[in-house]
């Protein structure tokens, strides 16, 4: 490796990318002297006052006096079809120094082991995606595809100013212009979400996040019928809001087996009863797998199989009126007009209002072969004799990122950093996303940096 990529990702520690307020530009402006010195041309577009989006490129080679000589930089790899493009943010969450072990600004590494804001969520992801890209540079193949590496602000906050605002700027090179969204089409993307192990069996699985349910927000508004205020004995709005709420709660909505889900069941179950290679002629899997589950991977597992909408508050001022909100998810292929059929029966029931405050569709990408297979194959051959026994399994992943604002643009997303299984878990990793101590050894730094280089190179030269 050119870089020692456990220190670059030490330096984006230090940088406090906290939202609110971001300041990201500081970390993009790292990123873009790094591109810089390798001669790959990389352009910060601004979208508020210390903060922006990085965009960099290395355009398709294979072929090259086809291309037209005139076209440059973004818009010369805008040319190609189905583009590779790295996507990850470099905005963290808040971190109160007083709670965590080392400061969470520090960058301090404790027997291999570098604690900070980010090292998880996901500064460790932008540095292997950057690694990918340097190497990709240098190695000299000829390139297919065009490959992006994108570094985005505001995810934490919603993205407006993250790949949200990217998505409407337009990109100008040699005379041709393109807009965000047009760069995204029918593009494969290796974003969040993926990575972390699990053990069933003798198999480690690395999941990989091929797909999100929908996520949204609901707002009823309960208000009262007769008397108004609370000395007059009618309270009949809160009574309503109850009813509405323990309607909710025994609420059972569709269930539907995604295909990503029922090969997800079936490869667990294979492993948990000996069939790690799927031998045809075994007694059907059984569903005993769960037991070597942990109670966080069940919990996920159920929920990959069904539509939930769960109360998470109930206000109000008075007993004149109550407003009760939930949060949904939905799987895949269920849209908004489901979602406004059923917030319509419970309103009409219960002779409420309801605004559906925010909606955005879930997503499924192919589950197999592709980008999946690079990334298996690259993770493999950097486990050694290990990668024998380990396998990269996709999954629907119940959380909301970037991957949510790209579905009518029909990209398809995969989200994958992967780490070594003795340092994190996948029930670790959920546990510090967010969460205090967050940390990763440096072994896994370098070796995710490996993983992609490898799994990118065969995706775009092989």
């Amino acid at each position: 490796m050119k870089y020692d990529y456990t220190e670059v990702l030490k330096d984006l520690v230090r940088i406090d990318t906290t939202n609110p307020p971001g300041n990201e530009k500081k970390a993009l402006d790292y990123i873009q002297k790094i591109l810089d010195r390798e001669g790959i041309d990389s352009t910060i577009y601004e979208s508020a006052p210390g903060r922006g989006n990085l965009l960099a490129c290395l355009p398709a080679n294979e072929d090259a006096a086809d291309k037209d000589a005139s076209d440059e930089g973004a818009a010369d790899c805008a040319a190609a079809e189905r583009p590779l493009i790295l996507l990850s943010h470099i905005d963290v969450v808040l971190a109160k120094e007083s709670q965590w072990k080392h400061p969470p600004f520090a960058a301090v590494e404790e027997d291999g082991f570098i604690y900070g804001r980010g090292t998880v969520d996901t500064k460790q992801l932008t540095v292997m995606e950057l690694a990918a890209l340097l190497a990709l540079a240098e190695n000299g193949e000829q390139r297919k595809r065009d490959v992006f590496l994108l570094v985005t602000c505001d995810e934490e906050s919603g993205s407006a100013l993250g790949l949200s605002a990217f998505l409407e700027e337009t990109l100008s090179a040699g005379g041709r212009t393109i807009t965000g969204k047009e760069l995204f089409e029918n593009s494969e993307v290796i974003s969040e979400g993926g990575g972390f192990p699990i053990l069933v069996g003798d198999t480690t699985f690395y999941l990989c996040e091929s797909g999100q349910k929908g996520c949204g927000t609901v707002e009823f508004t309960v208000e009262a019928r007769n008397a108004k205020g609370p000395f007059f004995g009618s309270g009949d709005g809160m009574v309503r809001a109850m009813k509405l709420v323990a309607d909710i709660g025994a609420l059972e909505l569709e269930q539907r087996k995604l295909p990503t889900v029922a090969r997800f069941e079936k490869r667990l179950s294979e492993c948990a009863d000996g069939n790690c290679h799927g031998d045809p002629g075994a007694e059907r899997a059984s569903d005993r797998f769960r037991d070597a589950l942990s109670p966080v991977m069940n919990n996920i597992l159920t929920a990959m199989n069904r539509n939930t909408m769960t109360v998470t508050m109930i206000q109000g001022k008075s007993v004149n009126q109550v407003k009760v909100i939930c949060d949904v998810r939905l799987l895949p292929g269920y849209g908004i007009a489901y979602l406004k059929e059923i917030t319509d029966r419970l309103a009409e029931k219960w002779d409420a209002e309801c605004r559906i405050l925010s909606f955005s569709e879930g997503y499924e990408s192919q589950p197999e072969g592709g980008l999946i297979g690079c990334l298996e194959e690259a993770t493999k051959m950097e486990l050694g004799e290990d990668g024998e026994r380990a396998e990269v399994l996709p999954f629907i992943s119940m959380g909301s990122s970037d991957g949510r604002f790209l579905v009518p643009m029909k990209a398809k997303v995969y989200g994958y950093s992967p780490v070594l299984s003795w340092d994190m878990t996948f029930d670790q990793a959920v546990s510090m996303v967010h969460g205090v101590d967050e940390k990763i050894h440096r072994e896994s730094v370098l070796f995710g940096c490996r993983v992609l280089e490898n799994a990118v190179c065969r995706a775009v030269c092989g």
